[in-house]
């Protein structure tokens, strides 16, 4: 009787786990526009542990060349929150 009942979830077509659409949007394989807006709530976590990276860093260079490893697709968000903890508004 329960496999009657586990065969019907088998049934159903899979897309892509909630896990791989976060990392498809962190990587920047999609736009922030095109995600879901449960998988970019998901995203602000990272995008605010980018950013207390990037304010916790000691030297403006490295600061700019850590940013500029993040892909365009996520980086004016990064940046945002960036000027959202800055404890002092300077410039990255």
């Amino acid at each position: 009787m329960q496999d009657d009942l586990f065969q019907a979830a088998q049934a159903m077509p899979r897309g892509k786990w909630p896990t791989e659409q976060l990392q498809e949007l962190l990587s920047g394989q999609i736009a922030w526009d095109k995600a879901a807006p449960a998988i970019r709530s998901w995203a602000a976590f990272f995008i605010h542990d980018a950013a207390r990276q990037l304010v916790k860093m000691p030297d403006k260079e490295k600061r700019r060349i850590a940013l500029g490893k993040i892909p365009g697709t996520i980086r004016p968000h990064v940046e945002l929150e960036v000027k959202r903890i800055w404890p002092i508004r300077g410039s990255l």
